[in-house]
């Protein structure tokens, strides 16, 4: 166990920012889902020892494609999550919890649908549900000394819900993420991540990262992407939010306080 990690109550905290644009090939979700952003936060309650409590959350946009030179926002979504984390030792921590995640949409995109209906486009519809409350277990393992200093996520998340006791949609119970070092300098470094949940109507996203750490920091506070995910389709889920079959490119900044 990492004997540096502080004690008591808010600890540490991450904050964390993206914007991602879509780019061609079209598909039948572009004039809908043209780009995305994200602000999120995750905070350490209280930790004591080897046990914490932490709090996240997202606020995700989804944007529309320009509706008369007018920028459109075609829907919101809100992350949501508590967890209880056990650290293990150095590389491997063990958590549980609850993820909450609801989707909104929009009037624009309402008439982005009417304008591309009039020019008898298809309308494509989401299968995933709008909703989630899903409870489950992860593992987080960070092996010292291995190639490529992988980095491993898996999260079982067997059981969606609903409050009002209705029955509630069905949830991939696989999720995977990985990130893989390439190479590193000493003032940047190429990584290769993967975002995937297993089950039915599976999907992944995979991504090539250019992170800059200025004065050796290890933990990059800008990064910039390309990626890529097959299919076509918008996917939903409880550990990332929305996502676009399609390939994009964006920006990304942590921190850490």
């Amino acid at each position: 166990m990492d004997e540096a990690l502080p004690e008591g109550l808010f600890p540490g905290a991450s904050l964390d920012a993206e914007f991602r644009k879509y780019t061609p090939p079209r598909n039948a979700f572009s004039p809908y889902y043209s780009w995305d952003g994200h602000l999120a936060m995750d905070v350490t309650i209280v930790r004591q020892g080897r046990s914490a409590l932490a709090f996240s959350s997202m606020f995700q946009t989804v944007g529309t494609a320009n509706i008369n030179k007018r920028v459109g926002v075609g829907g919101t979504g809100y992350l949501l999550g508590l967890r209880y984390v056990h650290t293990r030792s150095k590389v491997f921590q063990l958590s549980s919890g609850l993820s909450h995640f609801s989707s909104h949409l929009t009037r624009d995109l309402d008439d982005k649908t009417d304008q591309e209906r009039a020019n008898g486009a298809p309308i494509p519809r989401v299968d995933d549900p709008s909703e989630y409350n899903v409870l489950y277990v992860s593992g987080h393992w960070t092996p010292h000394g291995r190639p490529l200093r992988p980095e491993l996520e898996l999260a079982i998340q067997p059981i969606n819900f609903r409050f009002d006791g209705r029955r509630a949609d069905y949830v991939r119970p696989v999720y995977l993420g990985t990130r893989w070092t390439l190479w590193r300098g000493s003032k940047r470094a190429v990584m290769a991540e993967t975002q995937q949940e297993i089950g039915r109507d599976p999907f992944i996203n995979v991504s090539l990262v250019l992170a800059l750490h200025p004065r050796n920091q290890a933990e990059s506070p800008f990064q910039v992407f390309v990626s890529g995910s097959p299919g076509g389709q918008v996917r939903v889920s409880p550990q990332i939010g929305a996502l676009r079959g399609g390939l994009a490119f964006g920006i990304r900044m942590r921190f850490r306080a």
